[in-house]
């Protein structure tokens, strides 16, 4: 009876990783056709911009707390005021953010200053009151005067601008389907060479895409006449990954 059943379990232990064995053999086979070539496609979509986009800030420094927060709100509502008196001219205030900062003295040890030398001393108005606005400019030909009309204002710090386009979902779309374009293109000229043969797709995965960073610029804070070249064209960029399979002629 041991050895009968003994055996058995020996029997049936062979014949399931007999099984195992098969299975694992037959799924990563390598017959005909099962060979993949993958590449990497680029490709980039360009168009003129549609707008600028300006960040201008509002500072207000003062002595105390109460005092920054008091002349702020008359210096911000002043902004707003001539802000909206532009709208006629294609500006638009998109968003706004509110900052207050205080300049606090730093402990450094008496070491630290060479010669005991004494520790800088603290600005007279060390709290700060900072509104941000982030402006769209739709007018491009005379985006030049009108930023330099809000500069005169005396108001705004402009810090700087990017060149937007409005459908930027289309544009990169755009840009999408010139990389698959270009992957394409890649693969024939591999199967060509290799005198290979394309199948079909097995798997397509996206990439990056986004505009790319020309078009932005800082602006000097003092700037009080703006000068600007906006770009001809605002450039998008999109890659892919895709696999073939692949057989011989």
């Amino acid at each position: 009876m041991r050895l009968s059943s003994l055996a058995a379990w020996f029997l049936a232990a062979f014949t399931l990783s007999s099984a195992h064995a098969q299975e694992a053999v037959g799924g990563n086979a390598a017959g005909p056709g099962t060979s993949v070539l993958t590449v990497r496609g680029a490709g980039s979509f360009e168009q003129p911009p549609d707008y600028g986009r300006f960040e201008v800030n509002v500072v207000t420094r003062e002595k105390t707390l109460e005092a920054a927060v008091a002349a702020h709100e008359k210096r911000a509502s002043a902004a707003i005021t001539a802000l909206r008196s532009f709208e006629p001219a294609g500006v638009g205030i998109e968003k706004s953010r509110f900052r207050l900062d205080e300049e606090r003295p730093v402990a450094y040890p008496s070491s630290y200053y060479p010669g005991h030398q004494p520790p800088p001393k603290l600005s007279a108005t060390p709290f700060t009151a900072t509104t941000t606005f982030t402006l769209k400019v739709t007018s491009i030909a005379d985006l030049n005067k009108t930023m330099s009309r809000i500069a005169e204002t005396g108001l705004f710090q402009i810090q700087s601008v990017t060149f937007k386009v409005e459908n930027e979902r289309a544009a990169l779309l755009e840009a999408r389907r010139a990389a698959m374009t270009d992957a394409r293109q890649q693969a024939r000229v591999y199967t060509e060479a290799a005198d290979l043969t394309l199948l079909e797709i097995t798997t397509i995965t996206d990439g990056e895409a986004s505009p790319s960073e020309v078009g932005q610029a800082d602006m000097p804070r003092s700037a009080r006449f703006i000068q600007l070249v906006p770009p001809a064209k605002v450039s998008f960029d999109a890659s892919v990954r895709v696999t073939w399979r692949i057989a011989p002629r």
